[in-house]
């Protein structure tokens, strides 16, 4: 091979030898940098990763600060506590009754309280709160008592809620009595209905007189759900029914139960109530006038059920609609006036449904259907906690009333029959809008 020859092909081979070099360079460098950038990009996912799991917690500890309200409250809508005073006891009512306020499914009726033990609230395994002044061991006079919150004492003690106080009626007369408080915060009539059937199948005992205290639940419930017959919260269960099968499947629906998620959607309701507050204020007329009148249809096919099961039972059948703070012509305190102001101002309209719905009551002739819208009418003081619930010293005035009912039932049908359209007349004024 000539010199020539050779000196290319070594030219060749250093040049092979550098392309090679520099091939090798060129791959390794792409793989260090590739291997730098899934690292750096690990590092900023974990990062934002880090970051959304504390904003989360701060969101929901924020919306939990934030005294988010529960969905158990709305069992009862009109409670105030803001007028609760510095006492240790009364502080100490409303931490038992804060702790008591949970509930738990019950059959067919939905709900009711979950026991509970404390100083001044107990709650029995079936969901039955405790009454005073009773002997039920023993054969005896058997009372049934079927409510809402009102009945089951919100704002009072076991020895201070309407069943006690009409045991502690009889106790005085020295007669032996046995009052069983089957209120439950929250039921309306129909729900209560279902609960005495299911007492009256299952019970050991049956009662010789069977009181409803009804009225403002059946008036609040109608106005949210915008029909009658309808439990508390209907639209919730709704809700949740509907969209139960879909919970069960995989996704991400179970973010829509976080605190952060329910304060967001509280905060857009209200927006959302802001632009329709000028419609929801101005209800018509008519349909305040339907609500209030398919209220008391209802309400009088329940009585019809319950006095045949009365016939077949045995018992006496005795319904109320008890006083709310918007009916009636009781002198209001400061306080009260307060409580009617933030209601209507939380619910807007309801006060023209109250008042409507209890003129209808008022004018409906039945002899064991008792008006007791009235009993506050010569009472100054401060008795009302919210809408309907009372104060300690508001039930002793209905339980006398009751007492009064069961006791000499005559007297009081024939008074109601002599004031009735004077009272009425009286109401007709208050239900026409402002």
């Amino acid at each position: 091979m000539s010199e020539p020859s050779r000196a290319r092909q070594g030219v060749y081979a250093v040049v092979s030898i550098a392309g090679t070099e520099e091939s090798r360079t060129t791959k390794a460098i792409p793989t260090a940098e590739y291997r730098s950038l899934v690292s750096q990009f690990f590092l900023r996912f974990c990062v934002a990763v880090t970051l959304c799991v504390i904003f989360l917690m701060v969101g929901e500890l924020i919306s939990y600060r934030r005294d988010f309200r529960q969905a158990g409250d709305m069992m009862d809508p009109m409670i105030n506590k803001t007028g609760v005073s510095s006492a240790s006891a009364e502080r100490e009512y409303w931490r038992q009754w804060d702790a008591a306020h949970r509930y738990t499914y019950h059959p067919y009726v939905l709900w009711r309280h979950r026991p509970f033990q404390g100083s001044m609230i107990n709650v029995s395994e079936n969901g039955v709160r405790r009454t005073s002044h009773i002997q039920c061991d023993e054969p005896s006079f058997t009372i049934w008592m079927f409510g809402d919150s009102s009945m089951w004492g919100t704002g009072a003690t076991d020895d201070e809620t309407i069943p006690s106080y009409l045991a502690s009626d009889y106790d005085r007369e020295g007669r032996r009595v046995c009052v069983v408080n089957y209120g439950e915060a929250g039921w309306e009539n129909t729900q209560e209905v279902i609960e005495l059937m299911e007492q009256l199948k299952h019970g050991p005992h049956k009662p010789n007189v069977v009181i409803f205290y009804d009225g403002g639940t059946e008036a609040f419930n109608a106005y949210q759900s915008h029909r009658a017959d309808t439990p508390t919260n209907y639209t919730s269960f709704e809700k949740y029914l509907d969209n139960w099968s879909t919970q069960q499947m995989p996704g991400f629906s179970y973010l829509q139960q976080t605190n952060t998620y329910r304060l967001l959607d509280k905060e857009a309701g209200k927006l959302s109530r802001g632009h329709k507050s000028e419609k929801s204020s101005a209800i018509a007329d008519d349909e305040v006038e339907a609500l209030a009148g398919s209220i008391m249809q209802n309400y009088q096919q329940n009585m019809d059920i319950v006095e045949l099961l009365a016939q077949h039972y045995g018992f006496r059948a005795i319904f109320t609609w008890y006083p709310v703070i918007v009916v009636g012509h009781k002198r209001l305190t400061p306080y009260e006036k307060h409580a009617v102001e933030e209601s209507e101002q939380d619910f807007p309209g309801i006060t023209r449904i109250y008042r409507a719905a209890y003129f209808h009551c008022e004018e409906t002739h039945r002899p064991n259907l008792y008006y007791l819208g009235d009993v506050f009418d010569h009472q100054n003081g401060w008795l009302f906690l919210g809408n309907s619930h009372l104060k300690p010293e508001g039930n002793r005035i209905v339980a006398e009333r009751l007492f009064r009912i069961l006791e000499h039932p005559t007297q009081l049908n024939t008074k109601k029959k002599m004031t009735r359209r004077t009272g009425g007349e009286r109401q007709q004024v208050r239900a026409k809008p402002a």
